[in-house]
């Protein structure tokens, strides 16, 4: 046994925050002062590859795993860690395999209070070419005590968690079933969960009473539902059930309650006799993604402890949360966020900002209860956001991902950002993509500037559609009826060509200003007649070609093309033969509809009480650094933007070992010739080259000609549209009934949300 006292560090207590006294106007609810607060201090890992996937606490101590990689014997080693919360010293013990184990790797490892860790290990033939499934024991110095061979037990089940109950027997999920064993690893059984294919098994918990629960998610093909239920070992089955269950992406063993739940948000804690959940706080009010919360626990005070992997920030290590008074806590003044459905990345980017500002703190209102989506519909919570808008409820910062940008500009619900960019000392209107700014200017009104952005458009060949940009929508159904045997799109359903048809026509029916709609109009019942050629819905068949084959073979006209980086295009140039057009989506006058998708995209409301704040936020998350990397879309700042391109045209040169660069015999620099691939079951594949200097103005000639769109279908409207318009797809009403039904209720929405 030895002592690294610098493996881990207790950092200094964070500046943590609780809202205002009282309300603002545009003060959101969640702005509503607390009465208790959970203060964070954070447990920097420092060294080592460390597992936090497997860290656990047991009693006053956190037990995990690290991995070395010895580079003189290419062999790789690992170590029980225990790090005491007492008196913060770490031990830690080389993991020494049994003889007769051979090479094993641990999967996942389950530690008793004594440092114990049961653990599922893969062990490997000498060839490699046969893998064994393992139940195993090490005490708490890291001996191997035991290793059972439990592949025939669980078939072709990959083992994913392990519990241990109040008398020491194990528990392993497997699929469909938990397979028991006792203490010394010996199987005694399993317990079957669901023999209809619809259950599978999220979490398997020890409780509070020393009982092993699991809890798993139920899908009949309509609706969801989420059961804990008690896994009775002596008698081999299912125990006390607990149906409509919180939905939770961790459980741990309460104190106060028999279990506490985190959903990614918020923690609640739940008895078993009560059948209810009770809020308990959100992981944000102390500084933490709860997304990126791997693991939970409590002590026996109280205190909740907390493993965090934030790939976001960079940011892992372990959190320990103290209950307190809400005035005991620095205050900040609280700047609301509403979000439909949030991110993993806007609550990254809220932590990040508030552990660096010492005045204000983001909060982040979700609309979409993903827990109660049976309940709580999309329809429901759009309905909520437009509600707070106009209330005194109002957010500070709204996303803009998933609403009609539109609509809330003709409003005036929005701020204009151009006063905020002429005054900031860290942003200019020349950094970025002009056409961005334009994208998102409303009446001279500059009411969003997004991160990143991508583009959707529609392509064909460009000897059937032209080699020019844009087209309308009777040119399209032309189209469509001069080629009636081919599809339009590959396997396409009414409500996408509905919603293509939309996109960009949307708000020709509407004038948000004045009120009026047009819905009766010939343009929109020719739409409704053209959607109702296709399907109700599209089946997949196993054995059916992929796009690209049925294209070329002229089974299918066009198609979708999502653009996030310079190598889009030439896929489709292949797959069109050479002969490709981007002409986009159809448009009431006929020119490009080019789709711009925003990301990281978010208006500060009029009604804002912290503006100043809100513009805050922005600009941090507009100059963050990380922004360099980009996975889905191209940087709206233009030095970003100009290293992207440079970067695609780069050649990749092929490296050895060390990561030296590879010559050929004439010593020239080896390159790669593809980067990636694409491929499909039916053997049609295509591996990227570095984009031509051709592509990449055709990809900014797209950048520079996109927009917004104008129906987005998520909105109330879509919902009036979809419900009215299946009378007349089922035959059950005329266009001319459908479409005035739909005038009516749309107008009438219209009116109500001026």
């Amino acid at each position: 046994m030895h002592r690294r006292g610098t493996a881990l560090m207790l950092a200094a207590l964070t500046v943590f925050s609780v809202a205002a006294c009282g309300k603002t106007e545009g003060a959101a609810e969640s702005a509503v002062k607390k009465e208790w607060v959970y203060v964070p201090e954070f447990i920097t890992v420092e060294e080592g590859n460390v597992s936090y996937y497997d860290m656990q606490l047991t009693g006053e101590n956190v037990y995990y795993l690290t991995y070395d990689w010895n580079e003189e014997t290419q062999e790789q080693s690992q170590r029980i860690c225990r790090y005491s919360l007492a008196d913060k010293s770490v031990t830690s013990h080389v993991i020494a395999m049994g003889e007769e184990s051979g090479r094993q790797d641990i999967n996942r490892g389950y530690f008793l209070e004594d440092g114990t860790m049961y653990a599922i290990a893969y062990s490997y033939s000498e060839d490699y070419s046969e893998s064994f499934q393992c139940l195993t024991m090490f005490d708490a110095e890291g001996k191997q005590k035991f290793s059972q061979d439990i592949t025939e037990l669980s078939g072709d089940s990959y083992l994913d968690s392990l519990a241990v109950d109040g008398e020491g027997r194990i528990y392993v999920s497997s699929e469909g079933k938990v397979l028991l064993f006792d203490a010394e690893g010996n199987s005694k059984g399993s317990v079957i969960v669901d023999n209809t294919g619809n259950t599978w098994i999220d979490t398997l918990v020890r409780g509070k009473d020393g009982k092993v629960y699991i809890g798993y998610s139920n899908y009949d093909g309509n609706t969801s539902s989420y059961t804990l239920c008690e896994v009775d070992f002596d008698g081999k089955k299912m125990g006390a059930s607990y149906e409509n269950f919180p939905r939770s992406s961790s459980l741990a063993a309460g104190v106060e309650y028999d279990f506490l739940i985190s959903n990614g948000r918020e923690v609640s804690g739940y008895n078993l006799g009560q059948k209810e959940a009770e809020y308990l706080f959100d992981w944000l009010d102390s500084d933490i993604n709860g997304n990126s919360v791997r693991k939970f626990s409590q002590l026996e005070d109280g205190r909740v402890i907390a493993v965090i992997e934030d790939w976001e920030n960079n940011d892992r290590g372990i959190a320990l949360l103290t209950k307190k008074k809400a005035e005991e806590a620095p205050q900040k003044e609280t700047i609301t966020i509403a979000t439909m459905g949030g991110s993993y990345s806007l609550q990254s980017k809220a932590v990040k900002f508030n552990k660096a500002n010492s005045q204000y703190h983001i909060s982040v209102k979700e609309y979409v209860n993903y827990d109660n989506s049976n309940e709580n519909t999309w329809s429901d919570a759009l309905t909520n956001l437009n509600n707070d808008i106009t209330s005194a409820n109002c957010p500070d910062l709204i996303d803009l991902s998933s609403v009609n940008i539109e609509q809330l500009t003709a409003k005036g619900v929005l701020e204009d950002l151009n006063p905020y960019l002429e005054k900031s000392g860290k942003l200019n209107k020349s950094d970025f993509v002009e056409n961005i700014l334009n994208a998102y200017t409303f009446n001279g009104a500059l009411i969003s500037i997004p991160v990143y952005f991508n583009v959707q458009t529609v392509v064909g060949a460009a000897s059937m559609v032209g080699s020019e940009s844009g087209w309308t929508l009777d040119e399209l159904i032309a189209l469509s009826n001069a080629h009636p045997d081919a599809e339009l799109f590959d396997r396409v359903s009414k409500q996408y060509i509905l919603r293509m048809a939309m996109m960009f026509n949307g708000d020709s029916f509407i004038d948000w200003n004045t009120g009026e709609c047009s819905f009766d109009s010939d343009a929109f019942k020719n739409i409704l007649e053209f959607v109702n050629k296709f399907p109700d819905e599209i089946k997949s068949e196993e054995g059916m070609d992929s796009e690209p084959t049925r294209i070329q073979n002229g089974e299918v006209l066009l198609a979708t093309s999502y653009i996030y980086d310079f190598n889009q295009l030439q896929m489709y140039n292949e797959i069109f033969k050479g002969d490709y057009n981007c002409i986009g989506f159809p448009t009431v006058d006929g020119t490009g509809g080019h789709a711009l998708s925003g990301g990281d995209a978010y208006a500060i409301t009029a009604k804002s009480g912290h503006k100043d704040g809100a513009w805050e936020f922005l600009e941090s998350i507009l100059t963050e650094e990380d922004n360099e990397r980009y996975w889905n879309g191209f940087p709206t700042i233009k030095t970003r933007l100009d290293n992207m391109k440079k970067k695609a045209m780069e050649p990749d040169y092929i490296l050895d070992e060390n990561g030296e660069i590879l010559k050929d015999e004439n010593g020239e620099p080896m390159i790669s010739e593809g980067t990636s691939s694409v491929g499909y079951e039916d053997g049609w594949s295509y591996t990227y080259r570095k984009p031509t200097q051709e592509e990449i103005d055709k990809v900014v000639e797209l950048m520079d000609n996109a927009r917004p769109v104008s129906y987005n279908g998520n909105d109330e409207i879509t919902k009036i549209i979809n419900e009215e318009a299946e009378g007349f797809f089922k035959g059950q009403k005329s266009v001319d009934e459908v479409v005035g039904i739909i005038q009516n209720r749309v107008k009438i929405y219209v009116g109500e949300t001026k």
